[in-house]
């Protein structure tokens, strides 16, 4: 009788310890996706998650140019049971798919006139072309050199993008001009332009703006 009863005492406490924890395996397409445990980094492509008894794990699945997923467990009475395996395919990134990574970015460049043009000639070559792609001008100074162009940009399913031209007189003699590409992005949808604090500087240009300051270089040049 006390063989019985020690037998049930010692399956209850294995029943116990066996299922005081779940365990999920977590695969991901790309392969290269990194897999975070509540912001741990804990593998890549393949991981198991353990869900220790009456918590909750957050999951997140991300790689560069795709869409981050984020998935729950939980290990809590009266909540879903956690499936033992996920598999997790992340989407492309239409912030990516549409930008190209550029040294321009947010950086300010060198855009040396030819030699013998004037200050209002080149002055407007720079208005003209710039306008070919950005409908306003928010300052727009002549006498001191100084254009600075309005945020214009794209949303997208995960990202928001603003791009702005910024033009300085460098110097008059010789006739050089600076230019600064700005391009932010905020990691969020639908974020308004003019929320400056949302965003940070992007390393990535929209491909509309591809080739747009070659073009104007060798309109001054020439």
């Amino acid at each position: 009788m006390k063989h019985s009863i020690l037998s049930i005492f010692l399956a209850t406490i294995f029943c116990s310890y066996s299922f005081a924890s779940e365990k999920v395996t977590v695969t991901t397409d790309p392969q290269t996706a990194r897999i975070y445990v509540n912001g741990i980094l804990t593998g890549t492509g393949k991981t198991v998650v353990t869900i220790p008894k009456g918590e909750s794990l957050t999951v997140e699945v991300r790689l560069e140019g795709f869409v981050q997923e984020t998935r729950t467990y939980s290990n809590k009475k009266n909540f879903t049971d956690p499936p033992s395996r996920d598999y997790i395919q992340l989407q492309p990134d239409e912030s990516y798919t549409s930008t190209i990574l550029s040294d321009v970015a947010n950086n300010e460049l060198i855009m040396n006139v030819k030699p013998g043009r004037t200050k209002e000639e080149a002055w407007k070559t720079i208005v003209n072309t710039i306008l070919g792609k950005f409908d306003v001008l928010e300052n727009n100074d002549a006498t001191s050199g100084y254009l600075r162009t309005s945020w214009v940009g794209a949303t997208f399913r995960a990202n928001t993008i603003r791009t702005r031209l910024i033009v300085k007189l460098s110097s008059e003699e010789p006739l050089v001009y600076k230019i600064k590409f700005v391009s932010e992005a905020s990691g969020k949808s639908g974020t308004p332009f003019n929320a400056d604090e949302q965003y940070k500087p992007f390393n990535r240009i929209l491909k509309t703006y591809d080739g747009f300051l070659d073009e104007l270089t060798t309109k001054l040049k020439n």
